[in-house]
């Protein structure tokens, strides 16, 4: 029986179909199963992949929106708009206020929420991708598509994170689908056009570099003489951005598009200030995230759809060598991207296996190449939902949160820079005091020019690090009428030198409780220990 059913699977992927790495028709699971597939592990990492990948996901997004909620002018006391999606941050906003409204002020159950919204709204990716393909070339193609949306490593956990870069992926996908699913009805509408253009804005607010493929998408249509459709398209644009992204900036700055005007004045200025690196980086973090060598196959099918789907393919080429020109190269920038590569890739590399000689010979190394691509794929995406990032800046704070009685905390960092704490898993107003100045978004001159009190539970974060001399941060305590209760310490190394310079402060330390950094963090620190330190965190009682 088992040896009988080895057999058939292994008729599937060896088949006409195996080309692509996928079964036979008769194999194929529908889409509702996919989307079973894709919800299941995504809300896996809702529930256990905590903390936050990046700087942006939590103080560009989390901070602001909490900080709002307890009355902070964050963003809107600066001279100039955010760099960052305001109406991503309201969405936020909205929901903070809806769980605080029912109850709710736990950040870890906040956070949670956030997290299966992001899942839930993910699943628009795996379905629009499937449908573009199933238009542009049948259910094939669009059930591996399917799937590759669903579970390639990184879709599931950068779906639950706070990230403009994933968010701004389905209303563009929507947008394209729109247009490939007129091109092919017989009776010519404008309205379609329309509202592609207004999905590409509702993409643009999110994320202002994916105007470039609602820009791709137009000069395709200018190069195919559709005039009434180029100009549909634009109005829907123009439309879309100016009901969301020009009335924010009419109600809270200036004038409208001020944000967009800010945002590239700030990034001429500062191209360089960033991660940065050569004009073949990203055709490099294409070929590492979609996992060798399946990324070469899809690239290769993404460079025959030119004539297939033109939009996409001038949209998605435009995005990345715009892209390639800058130099702010930071890796998550290209995400955007990665579902347009996958669903032209497969459908432009069936098309090539089935009329290439090569491969045709050849179908058990193409056969172990998807094999390869799915058990390496299946591994990192389980793993990576139960992934604790962060998980030595998130989990002291969480803990700290239960205490009644806290007014300050002091973050030891030895040695290492000081890294910005998220302090919204304090679970009450809170900001770090540094040099006399507190907060660099200056929510606190705000607050004296107003003589307004801070919140009876406020708490203040202060920091030790080989900058700062306990002389200096004694002179910060006793400036402020808040007092730390907690120490926390993090990292193991150079602990003598750390805790004999803590003593002179604190000379009566108890050591309450310890916190072990997560398998992933581990992991990261034995492959590179001298990017990724020591994540043990030592939380002190101050007595």
């Amino acid at each position: 029986m088992q040896s009988t059913t080895k057999s058939t699977v292994a008729k599937a992927f060896t088949a006409d179909a195996a080309t692509l790495g996928q079964p036979q028709e008769r194999y194929l699971i529908p889409l509702s199963t996919i989307l079973i597939i894709a919800l299941a592990i995504r809300l896996l990492a809702a529930f256990f992949s905590k903390g936050f990948a990046f700087s942006d996901d939590h103080f560009d997004v989390i901070t602001i929106a909490q900080g709002w909620l307890n009355g902070f002018p964050l963003w809107l006391n600066e001279p100039m708009p955010p760099r960052h999606s305001m109406l991503y941050v309201l969405l936020h906003y909205g929901i903070f206020y809806t769980l605080e409204a029912a109850g709710i002020f736990s950040p870890e159950v906040k956070m949670t929420v956030v997290r299966v919204v992001h899942a839930l709204y993910s699943l628009l990716v795996v379905y629009f991708g499937y449908k573009l393909t199933e238009r542009l070339s049948g259910k094939a193609n669009a059930r591996l598509v399917g799937l590759m949306l669903a579970l390639v490593w990184f879709m599931p956990f950068m779906s639950v994170r706070n990230l403009v870069e994933m968010v701004c992926i389905p209303p563009y996908l929507a947008a394209f689908y729109l247009m490939v699913k007129q091109e092919q009805t017989e009776k010519k509408q404008w309205l379609p056009y329309f509202g592609a253009g207004f999905l590409f804005a509702l993409a643009f607010v999110f994320r202002y570099h994916t105007v470039l493929f609602g820009a791709g998408a137009g000069l395709v249509l200018l190069y195919q003489r559709k005039w009434r459709e180029a100009v549909a398209v634009l109005l829907g644009f123009a439309v879309g951005a100016f009901l969301v992204q020009g009335l924010i900036d009419i109600i809270f700055f200036d004038y409208p598009f001020h944000s967009i005007v800010a945002y590239y004045q700030y990034n001429s200025e500062h191209a360089n200030d960033f991660s940065s690196g050569p004009v073949y980086r990203f055709a490099l973090t294409i070929l590492g995230f979609l996992v060798p060598p399946v990324s070469a196959f899809l690239v290769v099918g993404y460079a025959r759809t030119a004539k297939l789907a033109p939009a996409l393919f001038w949209g998605g080429l435009i995005f990345f060598v715009a892209h390639s020109l800058f130099p702010n190269k930071q890796e998550r920038f290209i995400l955007p991207l990665l579902p347009l590569i996958m669903i032209l890739g497969v459908i432009g590399w069936q098309q090539f296996v089935r009329e290439s000689g090569f491969w045709q010979n050849r179908r058990k190394l193409l056969a172990a190449s998807w094999i390869f691509f799915w058990v390496l794929n299946l591994l990192a995406t389980t793993g990576m939902a139960l992934t604790y990032t962060k998980k030595s800046r998130v989990a002291p704070l969480v803990y700290l949160s239960e205490k009644q009685n806290l007014d300050g905390v002091v973050l030891e960092f030895g040695n290492h820079s000081v890294k910005k704490p998220p302090l919204f898993y304090l679970g009450r107003s809170s900001a770090v005091y540094d040099k006399y100045i507190i907060d660099e978004d200056m929510v606190w001159e705000e607050y004296l020019h107003c003589q307004k009190q801070l919140p009876p539970d406020f708490v203040m974060a202060y920091t030790l690090n080989k900058d700062k001399t306990p002389q200096e941060l004694q002179q910060e305590i006793s400036a402020s009428p808040y007092k730390p209760d907690y120490v926390v310490v993090v990292g193991t190394k150079d602990m003598d030198e750390r805790m004999a310079r803590l003593h002179q402060l604190f000379p009566r330390l108890a050591l309450e409780h310890t916190i072990n950094p997560s398998l992933y963090d581990r992991l990261l620190h034995l492959l590179n220990p001298r990017v990724h330190k020591d994540e043990h965190v030592q939380i002190y009682k101050v007595r």
